[in-house]
């Protein structure tokens, strides 16, 4: 089953081209890492199958549906690259972090009592039960991580979005990180599409990975990338290839 579908995604920032006729499927299940240069387009991809950009040209489908659709009825979860930078001032704990993702789309929100019983769930996933009491300005980097997660998991997504989420954390952390997402893939099913500059650890967990360079330059299994795409850096390296 198709979980996404991009036909043609075409988008630009002002007269900038950032993405130019994209076309590829996500299959459902699928572990799909995203990787390409700096200013290759590949946050501004995330963002649209996450619904917070809009393509200029194309079509982009979740399940088979549009992606208004999909966030309507829950089953998109986000994790964005750039919320660690805001949170040291802010005054909310671990638990309340977590309940702010069962507010999602069109969904109604829970009872008090099964709320209380999805937020424990989650932090028991991610491991963070003990720290559910601590504000999140008190958190490691790979603490704050794995919450970003369970808030994005508390809406019950089949589809998990993550930008960079190893970015700034050290190799213990980010080992932690890839070891969650892969078992919410395996064991879940839940079909995960992240954006990393991590190439060779991430495309170690990734089912496919697709390079981006403004266009699509490779789709294909992780040992395909490693093996005939990687070494040919200046390919996907320079920005507007």
């Amino acid at each position: 089953m198709c979980m996404v579908q991009l036909d043609g995604v075409c988008f630009a920032y002002d007269d900038h081209p950032v993405l130019n006729n994209i076309s590829l499927v996500v299959a459902s299940g699928d572990f799909l890492v995203v990787v390409g240069p700096n200013g290759a387009g590949k946050s501004t991809l995330l963002k649209i199958m996450a619904g917070i950009a809009r393509p200029q040209g194309g079509e982009v489908r979740i399940d088979g549906q549009s992606v208004r659709e999909a966030q309507r009825q829950g089953l998109i979860g986000y994790v964005p690259q750039t919320y660690g930078k805001n949170s040291a001032g802010f005054p909310a704990t671990v638990e309340e972090v977590v309940a702010l993702g069962l507010v999602t789309g069109g969904v109604t929100r829970p009872s008090k009592q099964l709320a209380t019983h999805i937020v424990e769930h989650m932090l028991e996933l991610v491991d963070m039960a003990d720290l559910r009491s601590r504000r999140i300005g008190e958190l490691s980097g790979g603490q704050l991580q794995r919450v970003m997660v369970a808030r994005a998991l508390a809406g019950n997504p089949r589809l998990l979005l993550l930008d960079e989420p190893t970015s700034g954390i050290d190799a213990d952390a980010s080992a932690k990180i890839y070891e969650l997402l892969g078992t919410l893939n395996r064991n879940l099913g839940i079909t995960v599409v992240m954006v990393s500059h991590d190439i060779e650890k991430a495309t170690c967990w990734a089912s496919r990975v697709a390079c981006i360079n403004r266009g699509l330059c490779f789709l294909g299994s992780g040992r395909e990338f490693r093996d005939s795409h990687m070494p040919v850096r200046h390919f996907w390296y320079e920005t507007g290839r």
